[in-house]
């Protein structure tokens, strides 16, 4: 036999409080529906996990669980993976803009500007996020539509800026606006629109996570 480490396994899974794995058992106590997802990611294997099947396991598991729990809202908690924060194609992000409209940027969606934004006359107006002629609108007409005069920023510091700076360039000024800091995830989204709730523990916190605790007890 060629010798190798064998092959990856990936086992997502939702567990619950009243019955442990989220399943449907018939009167028998057999499973006729079962929430998790295995695969085996890799050269010539199955994809890597991402959001798109992340979302397709997610709309399962709700179905289980509402048939599992009828007419009770479901509480479903997630850590702070990539995949479970990962952000639409057209979502607001400020570093991925240029200065100046055109450009190779992509497209982001339209936005309302945010209720603390400093400039009072311009809360909560619409802003499109594409010039007239559907080119994508770059940082600094964004930045003065909303009442910022940014004449002497440059549009982004080199190589990058602290987070916790406020205004070193028009990227950061930009991104610490509400509507561009504080998106919904499509997994929110997609919770939040079957009529449940969804939460996010705090990053580097494992041992908050019910599932790291199956984990634990499944480990050798």
């Amino acid at each position: 036999m060629k010798k190798g480490r064998g092959r990856i396994i990936h086992v997502s899974d939702f567990v619950e409080e009243e019955n442990g794995r989220l399943i449907i058992c018939n009167q028998d106590g057999d499973i006729t529906k079962d929430a998790h997802c295995i695969i085996y990611p890799g050269s010539g294997g199955d994809p890597w996990w991402e959001h798109t099947q992340l979302l397709k396991q997610v709309d399962k598991a709700i179905t289980i669980f509402e048939e599992a729990h009828p007419d009770c809202v479901g509480l479903f908690i997630f850590d702070q993976s990539s995949a479970h924060t990962s952000l639409g194609p057209d979502a607001l992000r400020a570093f991925d803009m240029n200065k100046s409209n055109r450009g190779r940027q992509r497209k982001q969606k339209d936005t309302i500007i945010p209720m603390n934004n400093p400039q009072v006359e311009c809360c909560g107006k619409l802003q499109k996020m594409t010039t007239e002629s559907g080119e994508p609108k770059g940082l600094q007409q964004t930045l003065e539509e909303r009442g910022f005069n940014v004449q002497q920023l440059v549009a982004k510091c080199s190589p990058i800026c602290p987070f916790e700076n406020n205004n070193c360039c028009m990227a950061r000024l930009l991104s610490k606006q509400d509507d561009f800091h504080s998106q919904e995830s499509l997994l929110e989204q997609r919770i939040k629109a079957r009529g449940h709730i969804c939460m996010f523990l705090p990053k580097f916190h494992c041992e908050l996570n019910p599932i790291e605790m199956v984990n634990l007890h499944l480990s050798p």
